[in-house]
């Protein structure tokens, strides 16, 4: 900045100095798709509407401009100083609409009138540029013309994206128990407006593609190609440019189909899936062919030139390209009761190499099993707490990893009330090396006994003592916060509910417990009910009448701090220095990416592929509000899958960021991520049953529900309007709740 500040423009090659610039600005669906996203690409000074498609293509030709300028103002520096430093090297990717699209005939003695479309035509003025600067500036470029690209990484919005994610949303079905719900009845996924998005697919016309990877490898090769004017087979007129593509041809229906095959709509599950023999083999064509698939010329041209062919055939990039929706669809697995599950677990395998995912432990419950989790230190000790857990609803846990830790000095004082303590299994998980485990359990470790023997058996006080292998010093910080955040294969599936404590900072006795569980429930409301309440203001007694009201689950309780008025509470800095505050941690290198992040997520979040088509036409507001939790006490409601979905979503999101002792700050901006994509609601009506707040899980609503706001842009998936709270098969509604407590300045 401060280099254009002094009035010279934007030199790309003297301010980065980078041996190989890729240009991809301005690459499109094609065949007349555009996706309009919302954010300010369009906006046009010059269109009465403020906005132009034009604008994008304008921006793409500007930016080739000046990469081309630079490298050109290099190449004279290297003359005029005598410099031997080689040129860097130029890939840029065009299209092969720039052939059979443009509007501008390339064949000699053509006379009929040539098709055109504005993505044709600007990438062949890319082209027009790149052959200028070669031939007045000596400037070597690589182009590569890509047809279709298919495979995993569709862009929102595009015909491949929605046509795979509606086949995997469909395969998982509607109002089934355990799946997440989504938008159904909007015109984006009626195959008539899918098919009018792109010139040709209701007519089923064929088209070349590629897979996704394959151009990858691509550009990797001809970013190592260097043009050689000896060659017969190089043009010396002119810089280098490639047909990239393959031999495979399909219509955007064959393609519908060929997913179809793989994964039928839920209610044909029973059926057996399309052999992929039914759904057309990829063509091999020949030079002379009328066929838009890649000719034979090509194929070798681009083996000799560059050492590369595509490798991936239409039915491993499908199969992929699915695999990746159902990772985007339900990234954190859905139940095996679930119809479609085995289905979907089986493409996701077939497709693993191909995918790209953060692996978590399988112990966390947070990804498919089998090869998409990674095992952990807490696989000692499932087998050990399931046992453990049988017989108990609740469970109230605490871990500390420390290798120094001698003695529990905080103990969960047992109720006198009777079965009250049956209800309670009070789990200490500690590290196997720490001087209180090598008390409790000398013998076993002395005689090196294996640890499911003899495990769990040990108590300290009213804590059962489970030890773990490792310690707060060896283990990664996604073991070390696992139990903490996502505690769903830890422990029995009969257990109901679990509570973790930070037994240093806070203990309760078992009727403390009890009472802080009774709070994660609200009952039902038949009728209107008087209560009298102390007004605040005045101090005086009212009465008033509660409404009638569904019953209420609470899936996350935790602690939730308010602060005096013109505190910033949309800040991301000042939520890191409350949890380092907490923590009695300093700020690190890794601390402050993340911030960085966080500083910059609310218009990430809110525009272009994070975020739907259309939405900044309806909220224009970037305010991010996060919630300043201190989880030295966390209740986890386990037998819903509304809670574990976000358990998995917060320990992803720390498990990504790994800052030791930080997730309070992954937590709240988890949460805050929620309330702006309209998945948590604002806080509900206050019920005078207790003192704590209840913030609503939104789910859209269906067509039938009373002010149902189900028509119009996928926009809906960020309005409140277009959401209800969501429910179990009772009825009974879910919601997120904090303990309000006033920060003390």
């Amino acid at each position: 900045e401060r280099f254009e500040s002094m009035g010279n423009g934007f030199d790309l090659v003297s301010r980065l100095k980078p041996t190989h610039i890729v240009h991809l600005a301005g690459m499109e669906e094609g065949r007349g798709e555009h996706i309009d996203y919302g954010d300010t690409v369009d906006a046009s000074p010059f269109a009465e509407s403020g906005k132009s498609s034009m604008m994008r293509r304008f921006d793409s030709l500007l930016s080739m401009d000046q990469v081309l300028s630079s490298l050109a103002k290099f190449n004279k520096a290297q003359e005029g100083g005598g410099g031997d430093m080689n040129q860097p090297q130029l890939v840029y990717v065009s299209s092969d609409e720039a052939d059979a699209q443009s509007g501008v005939s390339l064949k000699n003695g053509a006379s009929t009138p040539y098709p055109a479309s504005v993505y044709g035509t600007s990438c062949l003025l890319n082209e027009v540029l790149s052959s200028y600067y070669h031939r007045h500036h000596g400037v070597d470029s690589v182009g590569l013309r890509v047809p279709t690209v298919f495979g995993p990484f569709p862009r929102p919005g595009s015909l491949l994206h929605d046509l795979a994610e509606r086949t995997v949303r469909n395969a998982a079905g509607k109002d089934v128990e355990g799946v997440p719900k989504y938008h159904l009845d909007r015109d984006r996924y009626e195959l008539s407006s899918m098919w009018s998005k792109r010139e040709g697919a209701m007519s089923g016309a064929m088209e070349q593609v590629v897979y996704v990877y394959d151009v990858a490898a691509a550009i990797m090769a001809a970013m190592q190609f260097k043009n050689n004017y000896a060659s017969s087979s190089i043009d010396p007129n002119g810089p280098t440019l490639m047909r990239i593509g393959s031999t495979m041809t399909t219509s955007m229906n064959e393609l519908k189909d060929r997913m179809e095959g793989y994964l039928p709509p839920a209610d044909q599950l029973e059926a057996e899936a399309t052999p992929t023999s039914f759904l057309g083999d990829t063509q091999e064509l020949n030079a002379f062919s009328n066929s838009p698939g890649l000719s034979i010329y090509d194929t070798e041209r681009n083996r000799d030139l560059l050492g590369w062919t595509h490798k991936t055939g239409i039915h491993e990039g499908t199969k992929s390209m699915l695999a990746w929706q159902i990772l985007k669809a339900y990234p954190f697995g859905l139940p095996e009761s679930v119809p479609s599950h085995s289905t979907f677990h089986s493409i996701l395998e077939d497709s693993r190499p191909s995918l790209s995912y953060h692996s978590l432990p399988c112990a966390a419950g947070c990804r498919w099993e089998g090869g998409m989790c990674t095992k952990s230190v807490w696989d000692a000790v499932i087998d050990t707490t399931n046992e453990i857990t049988k017989t108990c609803p609740y469970v109230l846990y605490t871990v500390d990893l420390r290798p120094e830790l001698v003695s529990l000095e905080k103990q969960s004082a047992p109720s006198q009330r009777s079965g009250w303590e049956d209800y309670f299994c009070k789990i200490a998980f500690v590290s196997s090396s720490s001087k209180l485990a090598e008390t409790i359990y000398s013998y076993e470790l002395k005689e090196k006994t294996p640890m499911d023997e003899w495990n769990g058996k040990g108590k300290s006080g009213h804590w059962i003592i489970v030890a773990l292998p490792g310690s707060q010093y060896d283990t990664t910080e996604y073991e070390r916060s696992l139990a903490k955040i996502t505690p769903t294969n830890l422990f029995s599936d009969t257990v109901e509910k679990a509570m973790y404590l930070n037994h240093r900072r806070v203990i309760l006795s078992t009727d403390q417990a009890m009472g802080v569980m009774r709070h994660t429930e609200m009952n039902e409301r038949t009728a209107p009910k008087r209560k009298t309440i102390v007004d605040e203001k005045t101090k005086e007694n009212l009465e008033i009448y509660l409404q009638p009201q569904t019953h209420r689950h609470s899936v996350f309780f935790t602690n939730k701090f308010s602060f005096a008025d013109g505190f910033d509470t949309s800040s991301a800095k000042n939520l890191a220095r409350f949890v380092m505050a907490n923590a009695g941690i300093a700020e690190t290198k890794d601390i402050r990416a993340q911030v960085q992040f966080y500083e910059e997520t609310g218009h990430l979040t809110r525009t272009n592929m994070q975020r739907s088509p259309n939405y900044q036409e309806f909220n224009q507001d970037n305010f991010f509000p996060y919630d300043f939790l201190r989880s030295t006490w966390l209740v986890h409601t386990l037998k819903s899958e509304e809670g574990r979905n976000l358990r998995c979503e917060m320990y992803e999101e720390h498990a990504l960021w790994g800052n030791r002792e930080m997730e309070d700050l992954s937590m709240g901006y988890v949460l805050a991520k929620r309330k702006v994509k309209m998945q948590l609601g604002k806080i509900a009506e206050p019920q005078y049953e207790g003192p704590e707040e209840w913030y609503p899980l939104l789910v859209p609503r269906e067509p039938d529900d009373e002010d149902a706001i189900t028509e119009g842009s996928v926009h809906l998936d960020y309005q409140e309007s277009a959401q209800k709270v969501a429910t179990d098969s009772k009825g009974h509604e879910y919601y997120v709740t904090f303990l309000p407590q006033k920060r003390k300045e």
